[in-house]
């Protein structure tokens, strides 16, 4: 047999690998289908199909090593034949997988991690036999690896449009009142609400902005506000995997498949919109601008980014040093063009943070965040509301490993995610692709390790832990650094495509390590059928017409979406105890504020409470997602709630409960609440 497989290239015996752990993926699913995991018939038919085809791919390759390479040769020779009717069919095949696991109708029942990795290997080798180069007549690796990408990426754009419908109500815990709070700045005109009063929302200024933005088109409805919130996040980090990675100009035709990887590795995350902007202004001032264009444009990207999130204000700045030393550019410069346009960046960023207001909230954070832990409580030249955003909310140290809401853990999630990229980089250093400055390499390395420790500690913040997409200005880093290393060597070696087994094995690794992120987070489209959400719909509206005719208030608690898009009558707005802000003073304990909603709760405010379906079940750590989120959740709101309102209507499958008060007397609740009601 080692006779037969030193014969074949490398590129065939890479195939058969794939197969194989294919066909061992297929294997396990097959089982759990066959011990009753699994009941769905269709799932059975799909295991058999995908174990017939891979069993005898298998078979084809091990036992008849020149038939197989003759019958992807004539394979090859015959899809040339097509014409551009090749490419559609390829494009077709493409859409196919995403479709197959996330849109069509059983595609809950495909949800099984083992199903769609065997699906994308089968998938990408097509891909790779379609994209097959004119110069070969067999597969090579390159080939394979470019269908991997391309597969890869399709499924990876599509799995952000899953949720793009009419669909009324909310699709996942706070996506419906996200949907409110982007509509505030440039549609506040939508809702019943004193035109001199402020309205309130739980949202920074940077997403509320470019979220937002959707709403300047006059009675933009819920579907096209859905599809902008997707673009939103997958078409920057294409744009900006596309700019870090076109130089050197000789390579631009690897670029295509270099942004696919850099869109995949951020994808990772998935990571925000404003922090991706505020990285593309900064490449622009990087480049070869007016110093006056460059500083403009640093010191809006860092007004963009720390205006969105206090944790971001450093991201620019400090970007801005590590590209100086880092680019092949900028290596070459002399000593003051090296360090005079980098400092200019640096602090142009630095005014944009201040002049957002947030900088101070940054470094009081951090002071305060330090004089905490070292029992040393140190005064401040300048008040902020630090307490409330840092140290009022409790670190979960367990999510650093694998645990019920994250089940890889943070570290071993983080370790995962970049480990291959860090086995190219060593890779290319032995190669003697790229050199840097002892300077430049000790920013680089600095600035890797201050961005994971920043986005360990907000990862295991109460409300958060459960992906990577904390690790945002980590990942953003490592993707400029691929990117320099690029420019320096590594897109020429890629082109030369002479790359031994260690090398190919690393190749492969950098795309598959994201896809195994991207298909744990990937849900499948679940939108209910009319009849499941229509009566919800009827009885919300029912219940606010009601109150209005009575003249009383409506507390859209959750669902505010409603409101947004015209499913309700006009109802005066309640600004107070939306389900975001109400659940970030439960996980802070904020007895001042839970005691004026006691209060209105105590006095029967609201004629009607619009939430989502209440309990008083508390969940335990080591079973349930967000254990402690919703033991708060439960401990503060579910059970003083239920307490002095009744559940008057229920859907679980729309996520809606309609809550009236209770005629019954109320005193009793008193005994049972965190805090005594404000009197």
């Amino acid at each position: 047999m080692m006779s037969l497989d030193k014969k074949r290239s490398i590129s065939v015996r890479f195939v058969g690998v794939l197969l194989a752990f294919a066909l061992l993926l297929e294997a396990a699913q097959a089982w759990e289908v066959i011990a009753g995991l699994h009941r769905h018939k269709t799932s059975v038919f799909a295991q058999i199909a995908l174990l017939a085809l891979d069993g005898g791919l298998i078979v084809l390759w091990a036992g008849f090593p020149r038939l197989w390479e003759r019958l992807i040769t004539q394979f090859i020779r015959f899809i040339r034949r097509w014409g551009v009717l090749r490419w559609g069919i390829l494009a077709l095949g493409l859409l196919c997988f995403p479709y197959a696991v996330l849109y069509n109708t059983y595609a809950g029942k495909f949800a099984f991690l083992s199903v769609r990795w065997v699906l994308y290997f089968n998938i990408a080798l097509m891909a790779g036999i379609f994209l097959s180069s004119r110069q070969y007549t067999r597969l090579t690796f390159s080939d394979v690896l470019a269908g991997a990408l391309l597969t890869g990426a399709v499924f990876a754009f599509a799995s952000a449009y899953t949720k793009v419908s009419n669909y009324p109500f909310s699709l996942s815990w706070s996506e419906g009142n996200s949907l409110w709070d982007y509509s505030l700045l440039f549609a506040r005109q939508r809702y019943l609400f004193p035109p001199d009063k402020p309205i309130f929302s739980y949202i920074d200024p940077g997403r509320q902005f470019l979220w937002g933005v959707i709403y300047l088109i006059p009675k933009i409805n819920i579907f096209w506000a859905r599809f902008w919130n997707a673009f939103l996040f997958t078409v920057p980090p294409l744009i900006l995997a596309w700019i870090a990675f076109r130089q050197p100009a000789h390579t631009r035709k690897l670029a295509f498949w270099a942004t696919l990887w850099g869109f995949l590795f951020l994808f990772q995350g998935p990571i925000y919109a404003p922090l991706i902007l505020a990285a593309l202004l900064l490449l622009w001032a990087e480049e070869d601008t007016p110093i006056w264009l460059g500083v403009l444009l640093a010191l809006v990207g860092g007004y963009l980014a720390t205006v969105t999130r206090f944790t971001w204000a450093l991201a620019l700045p400090l970007w801005a040093w590590m590209l100086s030393l880092i680019t092949p550019t900028a290596i070459q410069k002399s000593q003051r063009a090296h360090y005079v346009p980098p400092l200019l960046l640096s602090l142009a960023s630095l005014l944009g943070g201040w002049l957002s207001g947030n900088l101070k909230i940054f470094f009081a954070g951090v002071w305060r965040f330090v004089s905490q832990y070292l029992n040393f409580v140190p005064s401040l030249p300048f008040s902020t509301n630090v307490d409330e955003l840092v140290l009022h909310h409790p670190l979960l140290w367990s999510r650093l490993w694998p645990n019920s809401t994250f089940p890889l853990g943070i570290l071993p999630g983080i370790f995962l995610a970049t480990f291959p990229l860090l086995l190219l980089w060593y890779l290319w250093h032995r190669r003697g692709l790229y050199s840097w400055s002892l300077w430049g390499y000790k920013i680089a390395m600095g600035e890797l390790a201050f961005f994971l420790a920043v986005g360990i500690l907000v990862s295991l913040k109460i409300g958060g832990g459960n992906n990577l997409h904390n690790m945002d200005m980590f990942l953003i880093s490592m993707l400029f650094i691929t990117a320099a290393l690029w420019q320096q060597g590594g897109a020429d070696w890629l082109a030369v495509r002479r790359w031994n087994m260690k090398e190919r094995i690393v190749l492969i690794l950098i795309v598959l390590t994201p896809m195994y992120f991207i298909f744990l987070s990937a849900n499948p489209r679940n939108i209910p059928d009319a009849q499941w959400w229509q009566p919800a719909l009827q009885s919300v509206q029912h219940y606010v017409q009601i109150a209005n005719e009575q003249g009383k208030e409506v507390l859209f608690m959750d669902q505010r979406q409603l409101l947004t898009f015209g499913y309700v009558e006009p109802t005066p707005l309640v600004v107070e105890y939306e389900k975001k802000y109400v659940m970030d003073k439960a996980m802070a304990s904020d007895n001042q504020y839970f005691a004026r909603y006691y209060h209105d709760l105590a006095t029967h405010r609201f004629a009607v409470i619009i939430t989502e379906p209440l309990d008083a079940n508390r969940q335990s750590s080591a079973d349930s997602n967000f254990a402690a989120e919703n033991n708060a959740w439960v401990h503060w709101v579910s059970i003083p709630t239920l307490c002095y309102y009744r559940v008057e209507s229920i859907f679980p499958a729309a996520g809606v409960a309609v809550l009236v008060p209770r005629d019954k007397d109320s005193t009793h609740c008193e005994q049972i609440l965190p805090t005594q009601p404000m009197p």
